[in-house]
């Protein structure tokens, strides 16, 4: 009297394959979350560590420009924007992790001062744009900067007023 089919020692084929899946949804979740979460978490360290670094060399350029503007012609401080004098927003506007981080520390290492790292969701700008307001400076330091990043350099719209009135580098790629 034996059976045609022998019993099996492990947990039926069903209670299996739903392990798997109830795996298989955890895994897709964390992941998922791991994406959503690193970019943020990524932009808003930047800041913190850019404005750290943006600090010295504004204080040691005032430090050596104030005895220079005594000396200097007027016409001489006009032809070239003076770094410390404007402030420089940095918006990341893809979806490249750290490009804002990235650029502002190319900046940054260009002698101007970083006020802002972030994000920029609001509307999908075409290529790397560099915007200036009415700050003092501010239409010459956005020209400097499009230069160096190779990037145009326009009036800042009234869509990005509320990121204030210097300059504001907006980074696609």
């Amino acid at each position: 009297m034996s059976s045609p089919n022998p019993e099996s020692s492990g947990p039926p084929l069903r209670a299996l394959a739903m392990v798997l899946i109830s795996l298989a949804i955890l895994f897709a979740a964390i992941g998922a979350l791991s994406l959503t979460g690193s970019d943020d978490s990524e932009e808003a360290a930047a800041p913190e560590a850019t404005s750290e670094v943006a600090q010295a060399p504004a204080t040691s350029q005032t430090a050596q420009a104030a005895p220079a503007s005594t000396s200097a012609t007027s016409s001489a401080a006009t032809t070239s924007a003076d770094p410390s004098d404007v402030e420089v927003r940095v918006l990341n506007n893809s979806d490249v992790s750290g490009l804002a981080a990235s650029t502002a520390a190319t900046l940054t290492a260009e002698g101007w001062t970083i006020a802002e790292t972030g994000n920029y969701a609001e509307s999908q700008v075409a290529a790397t744009t560099v915007y200036y307001g009415t700050a003092a400076g501010a239409d010459d330091a956005a020209q400097e900067i499009a230069q160096q990043l190779g990037a145009t350099a326009t009036e800042l719209p009234a869509t990005l007023t509320g990121f204030g009135n210097g300059v504001i580098v907006m980074v696609t790629q």
